[in-house]
């Protein structure tokens, strides 16, 4: 992978100077987004399906199973899949993923009700944002400055749990009074495919994959 631009002798930003490179912050950004719209769902999921009568304690726990088996073998994939597509094209087939199976998991698993639908397209779903995350860690890798990766990996992990564990709950608490447990789900797809697909085309002008 060629970089288009290359780290710059002058002062240092002060982007630079938190330990961010800044062709990659847009990546950040695009990341952060992403996992608040992979978050939303974790802290009421299980409860909105076992009040709705979808699934029992045990049942919701076998959807939160499934969905971890896969994530952990996509993790894996994302490496291996950055060594042959690039990570740039990783992270656009992770983010085709999640959305594709988060549409699936909202028509055909939860709105109608239909559990087998809500296992398979959740399990289906936790494909997407390991490729996606793990794919622009990776890419980091390979175009962080040698002397400051530590601190560029630091940052992907604070977008990382800033948005999948804080933000994303966050939201959903405010939206769930607000527009109702299902929109609240379409809301997060909204705000995966439409802002964290713009700025990985910004992040995607400054290299060349």
């Amino acid at each position: 992978m060629q970089l288009h631009a290359s780290a710059n002798d002058a002062s240092p930003s002060w982007l630079e100077r938190i330990g961010i490179y800044p062709p990659l912050l847009w990546g950040y950004v695009g990341l952060l987004l992403f996992m608040i719209g992979d978050g939303v769902e974790a802290g009421y999921l299980s409860k909105y399906l076992i009040d709705r009568g979808i699934a029992t304690k045990d049942t919701a726990a076998l959807i939160f199973t499934a969905y971890g088996i896969t994530v952990a073998i996509a993790a894996w994939l994302s490496g291996a899949l950055s060594d042959l597509w690039g990570p740039r094209q990783v992270m656009a087939v992770g983010l085709l993923i999640w959305a594709i199976f988060e549409i699936g998991l909202l028509l055909l698993g939860i709105v109608p009700g239909n559990y087998s639908l809500i296992v398979a397209m959740y399990a289906l779903r936790g494909f997407g944002y390991p490729l996606f995350a793990y794919g622009f860690l990776v890419w980091i890798s390979v175009a962080a400055p040698r002397n400051r990766l530590g601190t560029a990996v630091g940052w992907f992990w604070f977008a990382l749990t800033g948005g999948l564990l804080t933000l994303g709950p966050l939201m959903a608490d405010w939206a769930k009074p607000q527009i109702g447990p299902i929109n609240t789900l379409w809301l997060s797809l909204g705000i995966v495919v439409l802002l964290a697909r713009s700025v990985n085309a910004v992040l995607a002008a400054d290299f060349r994959g």
